[in-house]
């Protein structure tokens, strides 16, 4: 219990990201939830005594809502991604998980608000919800990782060693006393 209370105590600590929260919480979005980077850096941030925030290049907010079309979806995530991106000195990535597997041409299978699960790495793969005085998260791997600074693979077939080694790489540029997990060999 106590890594949940201590995250959640970091979080709260970033309040550029909890205003982002509460502002994402108005837009009425069915199942969302702010993760990756914004998430697991704000916690390597305040460990390595940085600001909450800094080096975040962007906000990926996923959210998950079928009963609208994938035209209709990536026409309202663009529509968002301007919107917060006027709001807040940062890049927004919207996306309506019930369409991510057609993302960038792709022909995967599809999501059932399992996205986050199905990222590249366990430290990417942890969102926030709620608003920031009721704040939840969602961390299908655990917070081990991301306390322990442990870069570890999703392995899963939309995955692959290429853009993993690639993220470590950036990360290795931003972060001392990474733990990296190498992708298995076959």
């Amino acid at each position: 219990m106590g890594r949940e209370k201590e995250f959640i105590t970091l979080l709260r600590a970033n309040n550029e990201l909890m205003v982002i929260l509460d502002e994402v919480a108005t837009l009425n979005l069915p199942n969302y939830y702010i993760a990756a980077g914004s998430i697991f850096q704000t916690v390597w941030n305040q460990v390595e005594s940085k600001l909450p925030m800094h080096g975040v290049e962007d906000i990926d907010v996923v959210y998950f809502d079928d009963h609208v079309t994938a035209d209709q979806a990536v026409s309202k995530d663009h529509a968002l991604e301007k919107e917060l991106s006027q709001k807040f000195p940062f890049t927004f990535d919207v996306h309506n998980e019930a369409y991510m597997h057609l993302w960038r041409g792709g022909n995967k299978k599809p999501y059932q608000s399992d996205a986050i699960g199905r990222w590249i790495a366990t430290v990417h793969a942890i969102g926030i919800t709620g608003t920031s005085k009721h704040l939840e998260f969602y961390a299908p791997y655990g917070l081990d990782d991301i306390f322990t600074k442990t870069l570890r693979p999703i392995i899963h077939k939309d995955n692959n060693k290429e853009l993993y080694e690639k993220k470590i790489k950036s990360w290795q540029t931003r972060f001392s006393n990474l733990r990296i997990i190498a992708w298995p060999e076959k």
